[in-house]
Parts: C-alpha cells; structure tokens; sequence
C-alpha cells in the first residue's frame, strides 16, 4: 500500500494552526503567511490569518479586510468570511452593508450564533430595535451561554425603555461571567432606571470592587447613591471621580493645534456634551472636572489647575443649573481667573432653567412655553389634577423618570416608584400632527445663529431620537432631510422668525431647543438651553445626508472658537 504523501503547503497549514492552537500567535501568523505564499488560493490560511491580524495584539483591520474579501471571491457562502467581513463593516458604521454580510453568513449556517449576535448589533444600531432583539434571541437559544449576547441584548431592552427586563439580561449575563466589572456597572444603571435601587446600589459596589480604577463604575455608583438620598457618599464619590480624572487631554489629530480649549466640565447630565463639538483636526481639548464645591475640594483643584497645560480658549460645559447653584458659582470664579475667551459664560445658564424659560421667552410670536414649577414632593402629593401634566425629578436628564400624568391614582403610582423630594411639574401641550404621528425638532444654535439637527418622528408622545424608527422608513427619513436642507419647510415664516428670536435671547455660544409645531401653528418648546447632545453617530450608508449636511453646525463652531482666539491675539 502506497505511503499517503503531505504537499508541503498542508504541512505548513498543519503547522501554523498548531501554533495558533498552543497561543503562539507570533508564530502562527509567521506560518499561515508562509502558507499563503505557498499557495495564494488558501481559504483556511487567508481566513486564519485575518482572525489573527483583526483581534491580535498586532492587529491591522485593512490588512485583514482584505483577506477577507479574498476568501471571499474563493468561497462566497463561507459562513465565517461573510461573518468576519460583516464585522468590518460594522466597525466603520457601515451597518447596512453589515447587515447583509450577516443575513448571508446565517443563511449559510443557520446554527452559527456570533453571526446572529452581530447581526442584532447592527440593526440596534440603525434604530431597529424589535428586529435586534430577534436576532439576539436566535442567538441565545443556539448557545444560551454566551455572555456577549446577553449583555448586547440587556442594551437593547433599555433603549426600548424595558428596563426590568434588561436587568433580567444583564444578571444572565453577570451569572455565566460573575467578574465583569462592566456588565455589573450596567445591571446597576439598569436597576437604578427600574428603581430597584438596593440592587442598583449593590450592583454598583461590585462593579467598583472588580474594577477600581474604572472611573465610570465610580460615576455610576455615585449617581445610585445620589438617586437613593445618600447626598454625601454621592459627593464624596463625585470627588474621587474628579480628583482621579484631573485634566484630560484630547491632542489635536492635524498635526499642530490652531487653538487649545479648556472645558469646565461638572458631573453626569448637568454638563454640556462635547465629544463631537470641536473638530479634533483643529483642536486640542482639555477637559478638567471640577470637584463639589468645597473647602476641602478647593485644594485639589489648585493643584489640577497648577498642572494645566496652556491652553487659549475656555469653554463652561457647566450647562445646567439655577441662580445660587455653588458649581455655576465655581465655574464663573475660575473662568474670571483665567481670563481668557469664554464660550457660554456661567451666567446665562439660569435663565435657561426649566421653570425660568417661559419668562426668557414670553412675548416671541407664534411661540408657546408650556408652565414650569419647582414643586416639592410634598406639595405635589396634594395637587388636585385638573388637565394632563409632565413630571420629572429636578436633576433627571434625557427622559428619564418623565412622566405623563393624567389622574390621582396616575400621580400616586408615579410618586411611589420615583424617590425624589423635589419635581418640575409642566404643563402638557398637546402637538400630535394631524397624521397622528408626533414629531420633536431639535435646533442647535452656534454664536446666536439656528442650524436643523435632527427630526424625530413617533407614534408616541414621549420621543427620543434613538428610539424611533427613523431608520426603518424611507418618507420620515425625507421628512429629515428637508428639514435640515431647509429647516423653513417645516417652520415657514414667523415659525422661523420665532426660532431665531429663541436662539438670540438664550444668548449662549452653544446651545439649542427641542420643540415641536402644534396643529394651530405654534412653535411649542419642550426646552432650550446649552445641554444639547450633537455628534453624528448614524451610518453613512443608511442616512447620507446627515453626513451632508450635520457637519455644517462643527464647521460653524470651528469658525466661533477661531474667532475668538484671534480675538485675542490681534
């Protein structure tokens, strides 16, 4: 019987997975590039090597891509290329494209549940929320111990505001993989959003036991203890969080810097968000936080300032608060002191308040501001309800704890679930379209100057951007982009008129307003202030003209803050 001979590729090939298998990845790599020289046409080699070079502590993403997209020009239905290649797309945000890379690797191995599991990454990320949810389900039931999954899952119910629900996800996943310090930080915001505060609280401790030096689990932590009433662990917490932080340097990606910014920044919601307002091929950023006003705090943020890099331009992301508010004090003290440009001074963040707006604002033409009041808890426990009112705690930001209330029994159940001493109770304007459909505009304002950002477009009163289903329906994506090619084709004539006069008495360098057009023909405002989020996460693919057209507002600020750094050179 004749001797079965090896070509000498299948030993290389042998080899190099033998030393993937033993954790000798160098080598690996070495071996499966040596096997593809041997032979180019190598599905298992081309496939191995760009696992290596995608995750691998030597990665190269483009290198790997390109294997990838070799392997498969050579194997069109290999389950583990289509899945591979999906991944990067998925890393550029190219999610559509993804997605179909994804629907093709699970066609081709219908038991393949990573492929599921990115699959329902992508379509949460464009905003298909049931869809991801199915995709993640069928990935649970072909390996209900995958962690990641239960994790990405947990997300998913709290971006639908299934917030028990996620909590159940997050501690499945916290049971399979009891030391991840991250998926414990997010059963704890889970259960602190499903006011189950004492595992919320719990969860938190884990999370900064696993994690010490995770100063978003410390964050997340002291927001639970601020939540439940303990206002010093809260603060002492808060401290250690600035203390540690210090000044956070974000250098400038084009080379030398055309101005340096100082952001003030305070803790959680209260701040201005800034990760996408300055343009990082201009800038450099540094961001300091700045500790709970107090004396013993006073001396930390001496020596934060005396260790601050030069900077030309400061910008208070302080951007919530009422007169009196010791931050806000702290903030105008410092910039006073530095005495440098200042983009959205202390002081015009009060009139900016939730109850003081309507005052801000009276008087604008085809412009309402629904009544705000500052009530304790104990005041709105006798409130007799005679038409439907918006409640939310004093300090709750993006949504959270808002509730529409209609009856005595509504107004009990809110207070029993909600343990905050002090409210904003508003006035509920109703501004349903006449298609039935809800629709919330927000405007970003840079130096007094209106820019569109984005339309949100809902069957529910309560909207948020990211829970609607923008994506998923090509006429409300329309809708977007004549709104921001034009925002006048949605607020015609005095509409527009009374946008503008909302941007130049807020009087902020940055800012901006949710609002909404009632059936009458009133600019509604739900609010206007500094503390408007912008940045440009969709996917190019699957909303081009965001991509278009959002930049305009950075490019906008780019020319303010150059502006006054020149300011002060000439």
């Amino acid at each position: 019987m004749e001797r079965a001979e090896f070509k000498p590729e299948a030993a290389v090939l042998m080899a190099a997975f033998g030393h993937y298998q033993a954790g000798r990845i160098e080598a690996a790599t070495q071996a499966f590039r040596l096997a593809l020289d041997r032979n180019p046409d190598s599905v298992d080699a081309a496939l191995m090597l760009g696992l290596i070079l995608s995750d691998g502590p030597d990665s190269n993403v483009a290198e790997a891509e390109t294997l990838f997209t070799h392997c498969l020009t050579l194997a069109p239905d290999h389950f583990l290329v289509l899945n591979q290649l999906g991944q990067c797309h998925q890393r550029r945000g190219e999610d559509l494209t993804a997605i179909a890379l994804f629907e093709r690797s699970v066609a081709a191995n219908p038991g393949f549940a990573p492929a599921f599991n990115n699959l329902g990454v992508s379509r949460q990320r464009l905003g298909r929320r049931a869809a991801a949810l199915a995709a993640l389900d069928q990935a649970l039931a072909l390996d209900p111990d995958l962690v990641t999954v239960h994790g990405n899952r947990g997300h998913v119910l709290a971006d639908m505001g299934r917030w028990d629900d996620a909590a159940a996800a997050f501690r499945r996943a916290v049971a399979i993989l009891p030391d991840a310090a991250s998926v414990w930080r997010s059963l704890g915001t889970a259960c602190r959003h499903g006011n189950l505060l004492a595992e919320a609280e719990a969860a938190g401790r884990r999370a900064v036991a696993l994690a010490p030096d995770d100063l978003e689990a410390l964050t997340q932590l002291a927001t639970t203890l601020e939540r439940i009433g303990d206002a010093d662990g809260a603060a002492d917490l808060f401290a250690e969080v600035a203390r540690r932080r210090g000044a956070v340097v974000e250098p400038c990606l084009g080379g030398s810097p055309q101005a340096r910014i100082l952001i003030l920044c305070t803790r959680g919601g209260a701040n201005v968000p800034t990760n996408y307002l300055f343009d990082r091929q201009l800038f450099e950023t540094i961001a300091l936080n700045l500790p709970p006003p107090s004396a013993s705090n006073g001396v930390e943020l001496e020596a934060a300032l005396a260790r601050l890099p030069k900077v030309d331009v400061v910008f208070s992301a302080v951007g919530d608060g009422q007169d009196g508010d010791p931050v806000l004090a702290q903030a105008a003290a410092l910039t006073a002191r530095l005495g440098l440009p200042l983009l959205n001074p202390p002081d015009r963040i009060p009139p900016t308040c939730r109850d003081a707006l309507p005052g801000l604002l009276a008087g604008i033409r085809a412009l309402t501001v629904p009544a705000t009041r500052r009530l304790p808890r104990a005041e709105l426990e006798k409130m007799t309800l005679d038409r439907p009112l918006l409640v939310r705690p004093l300090n709750s930001h993006g949504g959270h704890d808002l509730a529409r209330i209609e009856t005595a029994s509504g107004l009990n159940a809110y207070l029993t679930r909600t343990p905050f001493e002090a409210f904003f109770v508003t006035d509920f304007a109703d501004f349903a379209s006449a298609d039935g459909y809800w629709r919330k505009y927000r405007f970003i304002f840079v130096d007094r100057q209106v820019f569109p950002y984005h339309l949100a477009i809902h069957t529910d009163w309560l909207i948020h951007y990211y829970r609607a289903d923008m994506g998923l329906e090509p006429w409300m994506k329309r809708e977007e982009e004549a709104f921001l090619t034009d925002h006048r084709s949605a607020f015609p004539g005095a509409l527009a008129e009374a946008v503008a006069e909302v941007a130049r008495r807020l009087d902020l360098d940055y800012g901006g307003m949710d609002c909404a057009v009632t059936r009458d023909g009133r600019v509604v405002v739900f609010e206007a202030n500094a503390c408007m989020l912008l940045h440009l996460h969709d996917s190019p693919e699957d909303f081009p003209y965001k991509h278009r057209l959002v930049p305009r507002i950075t490019e906008a600020i780019s020319r303010m803050v150059l502006a006054r750094f020149d300011s002060l050179s000439s």
